[in-house]
């Protein structure tokens, strides 16, 4: 059985980390982030935190870690409140209704 479209991506976005090819490691998590593949949550999180493949973006990295944290991931909690611990309180409620829209988008019609 062929994989799907979400886990290429997400193992892309491994093999190309592992290159040290930020960019694509970044495109690729992206695209199997948003479709839906949690394992691409945290790792997504990560490279907006430490602006690796991408700018550096705190509620951007704040939502891949919610979700990351919805999903399962034991860690996620935490890198989340890394994120927010450099953010304003005005920067966490709109990170937070931002999570609500990535919430929304992912959990699809």
């Amino acid at each position: 059985m062929p994989p799907t479209s979400a886990i290429a991506g997400f193992e892309e976005g491994e093999a190309a980390n592992r290159k040290g090819d930020r960019d694509a490691a970044f495109a690729e998590y992206q695209a199997a982030a948003l479709a839906g593949d949690s394992r691409a949550y945290g790792k997504l999180g990560s490279m907006y935190l430490y602006g690796l493949g991408t700018k550096r973006d705190y509620s951007m990295a704040y939502v891949w870690f919610g979700l990351s944290k919805e999903s399962g991931d034991k860690y996620g909690e935490g890198f989340q409140q890394t994120a927010a611990s450099v953010m304003s309180a005005e920067e966490v409620r709109q990170a937070e209704m931002l999570l609500n829209d990535y919430r929304k988008k992912l959990a699809g019609p």
